[in-house]
């Protein structure tokens, strides 16, 4: 059996790792345009020394990640925990701080806001929609779009409140402004406007507090080159800088990968990882649909002189989100008053750079289609080092190198019309309404991953979604799995 992977993200190389681990004779090659594995997932490198992640830096669903390197035998992945978890400065001197134990949260909120019974009150309800979210929705796959207007589909929906947006639910427990921005913007971190983004997607906060924040020792990035390290151990044949044209359909089949210079390769199965509104346009036959993107944002790297005084995680928030929100998702525009999120992994690993020095990375949201020189027409990026000096003085006088990575940057490298994190997380492009791991029922043998394909973006959900391509491609190709005989999983897959 041949399988072929156009692309190496994430999703692709946990794929790869469950099917060497249970059908030790497949035979993967896997194609990728870049001369690196793990798309999103990959280190930036200074000239003067360090190394940092490029992309995701927040470790979630910690207990589902180890669960997932077990199943595909991964060893030598560390995981630390980050606590306190973050805190957010808003302009007016408000801070808001986030703490692993929910306990000492509910106090923390309590004396500061007088809003500690809400807190519990999120964390009860959201602990139900969690369990339901995840059984109902996250961990299996669709063949239909009209399976969500099933009962047992719509029940839990309405009970959730899903239609509500992420900011509008958490009026039902929280009063306070603060509170409601601090527990609704996590959104943004699969690139949804929590003022648009279905309640549903509120659950990220919820983890958040109920299972910790967490920090891969080495880097994110770290992961992905372990990943790709157990592969090349059990024969996994990586072709770099091979960018796809197209893949060959005949008789309602995918038949063949044909690479930018002509080369043809065969395979028996064939899996798309990368943004898939960009990947259909390499299936013969297709005309590409339209999607709605995701958020963008200008990334800023930092190589420091020394030490830097500043926790793991930190967010300088804007007094408002919602002008912030409304400016990038819907006017284009930057905003007045920028949100900064400050990342410092050296507080916690000096691995990164080896001696006393230290990396920062600060992500800002941003509308898509800005460049260098449409920050500079307008001194943003000065203006972000302003918000950042405001609150750490002398912040920029330890900048030994900076490195700047806009939407169309993003754009470039191939993510879609340069959002972060994939499509948009709106309710016409979550569950069955999204690409599914089998995306053109008239097309065998082709199969998706991707943080735009469900369930949805965020390391351990795109490695979910690996579970669910595996099981529906042992299902169809009629291999012997641990679910072959429940037909109440081969039904959800």
């Amino acid at each position: 059996m041949k399988i072929g992977f156009v692309g190496a993200g994430v999703g692709t190389l946990h794929a790869a790792l469950l099917l060497t681990a249970r059908h030790p004779g497949v035979e993967i090659t896997i194609f990728e345009k870049e001369a690196h594995v793990g798309g999103r997932l990959r280190s930036v490198d200074f000239e003067s020394g360090g190394r940092i992640d490029e992309g995701p830096t927040i470790v979630l669903m910690p207990g589902k990640l180890k669960e997932q390197l077990a199943e595909a035998g991964v060893t030598g992945v560390k995981l630390e925990r980050v606590d306190p978890l973050y805190d957010l400065h808003f302009d007016d001197g408000t801070v808001v701080t986030k703490v692993s134990d929910v306990v000492d949260q509910a106090i923390a909120i309590e004396r500061q806001f007088g809003e500690g019974r809400g807190f519990y009150e999120f964390m009860h309800q959201k602990e139900k929609d969690y369990k339901t979210s995840v059984s109902k929705f996250l961990e299996r796959g669709y063949r239909r779009k009209t399976e969500l207007l099933h009962p047992e589909m719509m029940r839990p929906l309405l009970q959730m409140h899903a239609l509500e947006t992420a900011h509008d639910h958490l009026k039902r427990y929280f009063k306070n402004k603060y509170l409601r921005m601090a527990y609704s913007f996590p959104t943004f971190y699969i690139g949804g406007n929590p003022y648009t983004t279905p309640s549903i997607y509120g659950l990220i906060p919820y983890r958040e507090q109920a299972e910790g924040v967490w920090y891969v020792k080495g880097g994110y990035f770290s992961l992905a080159e372990r990943m790709y390290d157990t592969l090349v151990e059990r024969g996994v044949r990586f072709v770099f800088k091979a960018p796809v044209e197209r893949v060959v359909v005949d008789q309602g089949q995918a038949k063949e990968i044909v690479l930018q210079g002509g080369t043809h390769e065969a395979f028996d199965q064939i899996v798309l990882n990368g943004e898939f509104p960009l990947m259909e346009r390499l299936v013969e036959g297709k005309q590409p649909k339209a999607y709605t993107p995701s958020g963008g944002t200008l990334l800023l790297y930092f190589k420091m002189k020394g030490k830097v005084d500043l926790p793991v995680h930190r967010f300088l928030m804007p007094n408002d989100l919602e002008p912030l929100m409304t400016n990038i998702f819907k006017k284009g525009r930057l905003p007045k008053h920028p949100a900064v999120y400050l990342f410092h992994p050296s507080q916690i690993d000096r691995s990164l750079t080896g001696t006393d020095d230290s990396v920062v990375y600060s992500l800002i949201p941003s509308p898509r289609g800005y460049g260098v020189k449409d920050y500079e027409k307008v001194d943003f990026v000065e203006t972000v080092l302003e918000k950042i000096e405001h609150h750490h003085p002398g912040f920029r006088e330890k900048i030994q190198e900076m490195k700047i990575r806009t939407p169309n940057d993003a754009q470039a490298f191939g993510l879609y019309e340069g959002g972060s994190f994939g499509i948009a997380p709106t309710i016409r492009q979550s569950a069955a309404l999204k690409t599914q791991a089998k995306p053109y029922p008239d097309i065998d043998r082709l199969y998706a991953v991707g943080a735009s394909v469900h369930p949805c973006g965020g390391v351990p959900v795109v490695m979910m979604g690996a579970t669910i391509l595996v099981n529906r491609m042992e299902q169809e190709m009629g291999w012997k799995h641990e679910f072959s005989g429940d037909p109440e999983r081969v039904y959800q897959m």
